[in-house]
């Protein structure tokens, strides 16, 4: 059966739901794929009942036909861990159960939902969209995922052939982060230590081929006091990159670290250089389709709090330039002559006219299917200059080198500037 049905979140009538879906896509326009509706091309596969729920987005049901009991993992967020017998918890993760077991009392009548039968997650379990009745219609139109995200219980998680209603997830997700609820409460799992602390993260992805080390986040401080990072984790969406910054770890203000995906040793090649040792590339390519698939690097104290986060591709506000309309493409030029030359003598040059510093953690220069990122740590003072050449060179503070072989900039075409959230901060085209 095709579901054509808007689900109603918990404590939201029908018609409040629509005109939320519309803000919603309006607030997507030009910024970021949005499918034609939020529920087209999912399909009700399984109707069954609540048997016990696991943690906050894992749940058994019993299904209504078969009898047969599986593990249902929900699609849309990642609630926190609880502990167990084979890892410890998360901050939230028993508040998250908490609060899906008074959504779901065993017994609970629900309908299962996916645009893709066999999606499957960790230890093989079916990944779902869950839908309760609601008892104003009697229908199955409330949705579970959305009705944790809207409480602050997960953070956004998208898988590509899961995406139909990514957008609306994540515009649920941000009202809480906003509100600070649920997982977004600094202080839910602890005193909040170190509050005048201002770290911004930015996420350096790698094209789709690379090396898990080809892709890192920044984390700089932003703020007028350093700030110890002793102990706090930087993680992304799922569950596969956790990271913990060593001791010692002091930021001053204007300093940063770069924490790499993949395996290294840490201080190396540059001083700020530190390894995940994850195996596998964490942040995914957008993509095209029109559906939104992205992630997040979340940044926790101590104690677990979600205290500085970054999330990809923009979906809203995706006019407002991060580098505050201070850094401009002033020139470039497609070279002299054929060949190596052509190579050597070909450049693209930005200026920030601003009055602040700017830096380019995570950016990108982007002509047709190439990208060249700035080496983290780049940034240009007020009236300052940074040329990129796409020939091979030393680099200095000033210029960097692509390191190409042949022309990046052809007879025609267009080049720009693309921050991480993959919005164009500016464009020259020739």
């Amino acid at each position: 059966m095709r579901s054509r049905r808007r689900c109603v979140p918990f404590g939201h009538t029908f018609a409040s739901l629509a005109a939320g879906a519309v803000t919603v896509a309006l607030a997507l326009v030009g910024a970021a794929p949005v499918a034609a509706g939020p529920w087209d091309g999912v399909t009700a596969w399984e109707t069954a009942f609540i048997e016990r729920i696991v943690d906050g987005d894992t749940m058994i049901v019993r299904d209504e036909v078969t009898g047969a009991t599986s593990r249902i993992r929900l699609l849309g967020i990642n609630a926190p861990e609880i502990d167990t017998a084979q890892h410890g918890g998360k901050c939230g993760g028993w508040q998250a159960k908490d609060v899906l077991t008074g959504l779901l009392p065993v017994g609970t009548k629900v309908r299962l939902l996916s645009a893709d039968r066999s999606s499957t997650g960790k230890n093989s379990r079916p990944q779902r969209v869950v839908l309760a009745v609601n008892p104003q219609t009697g229908e199955f139109d409330q949705d579970i995922a959305w009705a944790m995200a809207e409480r602050g219980w997960g953070v956004w998680f998208t898988l590509a052939k899961e995406a139909a209603m990514s957008s609306l997830y994540r515009a649920v997700v941000a009202g809480a982060q906003a509100r600070g609820e649920g997982i977004w409460n600094r202080a839910l799992c602890g005193a909040v230590e170190q509050p005048e602390a201002n770290i911004e993260l930015r996420i350096a992805r790698g094209p789709v081929s690379s090396a898990p080390t080809d892709e890192w986040v920044v984390v700089r401080n932003v703020g007028a006091t350093a700030v110890d990072l002793t102990d706090w984790t930087l993680r992304d969406a799922g569950n596969q990159g956790w990271f913990s910054f060593p001791g010692g770890t002091v930021l001053a203000p204007g300093d940063y670290r770069v924490v790499r995906t993949g395996a290294g040793t840490a201080g190396l090649p540059a001083p700020q250089d530190l390894y995940a040792n994850t195996k596998v590339r964490l942040y995914p390519d957008p993509g095209t389709g029109t559906a939104l698939v992205g992630d997040g690097a979340y940044l926790l104290d101590r104690f677990g709090n979600f205290r500085f986060w970054r999330e990809y591709p923009c979906t809203v506000d995706c006019g407002e330039d991060p580098l505050k309309g201070q850094v401009v493409i002033e020139d470039m030029s497609l070279g002299k002559k054929k060949g190596a030359k052509r190579v050597r003598t070909q450049w693209i040059r930005l200026v920030n006219r601003g009055a602040a510093t700017q830096c380019l953690d995570g950016f990108r220069i982007q002509t047709q299917d190439r990208w060249y990122r700035p080496a983290p740590g780049t940034c240009l003072a007020p009236g300052s200059r940074w040329t990129l050449h796409v020939g091979a060179g030393i680099p200095d503070t000033a210029n960097a080198y692509w390191g190409l072989t042949q022309p990046a900039f052809y007879t025609n075409g267009t080049v720009a500037l693309v921050s991480d959230r993959d919005q164009t901060i500016g464009r020259r085209a020739w």
